[in-house]
């Protein structure tokens, strides 16, 4: 064994990671959430707040949810520098787990205190964290669904006026399943006018490939967060494999471990390894940390040891990763290189590779035959 070896779990945890789909109050920690609740003097007891999160939930027999955790978030946040503290715990818990660029999601229509001071306790707050970690964190405004389209039209006008560089984008998330991404077509043309970059959450509970496809062929996506069921017409998926379309994607997504509480039929059927073994531009991400009970370690070892991908593939996945990502076109190449460095660096030091069985593995290779450092 090599005097410097590092074990598989060590490995997971230090390969550089870039994270592009995290839910800012998916990462608030329970005694964070507890603390506000004090704060503000709101009823809240510690077993009912543990039913926000998955890593309590069989403790207290009662799960509420990840959309119910940040509805009682949004509702307990009542000052900017509550999100402020917020992005620098989430921003520690990354650092631990390697993530070396992060963007994050927030609802600047769901917050209490106004959105421009949000967004200024936010900006010191990623000041503060580049400067401590080297971490470099940006910040994506989401539309909730759940709200009408001209609340979404409203929000990304505030959002394009104040126009923070560290605000460098949109997406969309709450519940799919009565507000298809077309709904918001007038919000999106706005942000993409203001030169605000596009994501959406497409497809994410078991939902119709066409939403996917509405997203990219009728709004204009970037990237597509979740889109799981494109893998139900393959002809769609290979063509969005050539063309590059990243999916960012969540093994720990709730949805489908409802859908398969066994957890060997989870793995064999989870879309994840379809959608690799189709060659989508896959981009690992986590969602909601705390609220999931998953970090980026755990992430990266549920495709290992669980889908069966091999670290080829990851290192592979850490090239999309980075050219799905919003950063400066300048930056991709140079981060690019030295993180894909760092990754062969890290791998040279395993004890042992992760024994895959042949007819499980999956050799993730993209189907897009782009550069690193190219159009995202």
């Amino acid at each position: 064994m090599k005097p410097d070896s590092l074990s598989l779990a060590d490995f997971y945890r230090l390969i550089p990671k870039v994270e592009l789909h995290y839910h800012l109050l998916g990462g608030v920690r329970l005694a964070t959430m507890l603390d506000l609740a004090r704060k503000y003097a709101v009823p809240l007891t510690e077993r009912d707040a543990k039913c926000y999160y998955r890593a309590h939930q069989a403790e207290t027999g009662e799960a509420k949810g990840g959309i119910a955790a940040l509805e009682c978030l949004y509702a307990l946040m009542r000052e900017a520098g509550d999100y402020a503290r917020v992005l620098e715990e989430v921003a520690e818990d990354a650092h631990a787990c390697a993530v070396r660029y992060l963007e994050l999601f927030w609802n600047p229509s769901d917050t209490v205190p106004p959105t421009e001071g949000v967004v200024a306790a936010l900006a010191a707050a990623i000041a503060r964290v580049e400067a401590r970690y080297g971490m470099r964190v940006r910040l994506i405004a989401s539309i909730n669904r759940e709200k009408t389209p001209e609340d979404a039209v409203a929000m990304v006008r505030e959002v394009a006026r104040l126009a923070h560089p560290y605000v460098i984008g949109v997406g969309i998330d709450y519940r799919e399943d009565k507000a298809p991404i077309e709904h918001f077509w007038k919000a999106y043309r706005l942000a993409a006018e203001a030169g605000l970059r596009l994501t959406g959450h497409c497809s994410e509970f078991g939902l119709h490939w066409r939403n996917v496809e509405a997203g990219v062929e009728l709004i204009g996506l970037d990237r597509v967060d979740h889109g799981y069921t494109i893998v139900d017409n393959p002809e769609l998926a290979g063509r969005y494999a050539s063309q590059g379309v990243p999916f960012t994607v969540v093994p720990s997504n709730t949805w489908y471990y409802r859908q398969w509480p066994d957890h060997d039929e989870w793995r064999r059927r989870h879309p994840i390894r379809a959608m690799g073994q189709l060659g989508l531009s896959i981009v690992p991400a986590t969602d909601d940390w705390h609220i999931h009970a998953t970090d980026a370690a755990n992430c990266y070892r549920t495709l290992v040891e669980d889908f069966g991908f091999d670290l080829d593939s990851l290192r592979a996945m850490l090239e999309v990763s980075v050219r799905a990502s919003w950063l400066p076109e300048a930056d991709k190449a140079r981060l690019g290189d030295a993180w894909l460095a760092d990754f062969d660096a890290l791998r040279a030091r395993l004890a042992f590779e992760p024994d895959i069985d042949e007819v499980w593995r999956i050799r993730y290779r993209p189907g897009f035959a782009g550069q690193m450092g190219g159009e995202a």
